[in-house]
């Protein structure tokens, strides 16, 4: 069953930009703070999921960082294993199959990661129910995040984003 909660779009600010612009590295300080963004493409293969936690994990020990490892471990781990699970390829992928596309961004002490795939189905945060194996992903992402969202992405697709400060 679903929430009546809404899924949270962003009306702007520095990580948007980052993300429909579709840079692989940015490095530009704006503001007074540093900012970077990267960005990996994954098949949609559950072998994934712990790629991606370790990639993340790694970055965040380099951008010293480490103090949100443990929360951004779980968001990341829910958000790609819900693009393997539910979402589709992605339109530039190309032939042969899709991918999935983390992007991990920081600014001063904000951190951003995404998930992007080319399902065009967005997600809901679903009410527990404590008989069924499945379905607490997005709560997970909502206790450990501080705020959440989708971006649905032209012509297909979509990035799932959480914040972490």
């Amino acid at each position: 069953m679903e929430c009546a909660e809404t899924v949270m779009e962003p009306t702007g600010g520095w990580w948007l930009r980052v993300l429909t612009h579709g840079s692989r590295r940015w490095n530009t300080p704006l503001c007074g703070d540093r900012h970077d963004a990267v960005t990996w493409t994954f098949a949609p293969r559950a072998h994934s999921v712990s790629a991606a936690r370790e990639i993340s994990e790694a970055l965040l020990r380099e951008w010293a960082m480490d103090h949100l490892s443990p929360d951004v471990a779980v968001v990341v781990s829910e958000l790609v294993t819900n693009a393997v699970r539910h979402g589709g390829p992605l339109v530039s992928a190309g032939p042969g199959g899709g991918s999935i596309q983390l992007s991990l961004m920081r600014s001063g002490g904000e951190f951003i990661c995404a998930v992007r795939d080319g399902g065009d189905r967005l997600p809901r945060r679903r009410r527990s129910d404590p008989t069924m194996e499945g379905g607490r992903g997005l709560a997970l992402v909502s206790a450990f995040a501080r705020e959440w969202g989708v971006i649905p992405t032209p012509p297909g697709g979509k990035f799932v984003w959480a914040q972490f400060v």
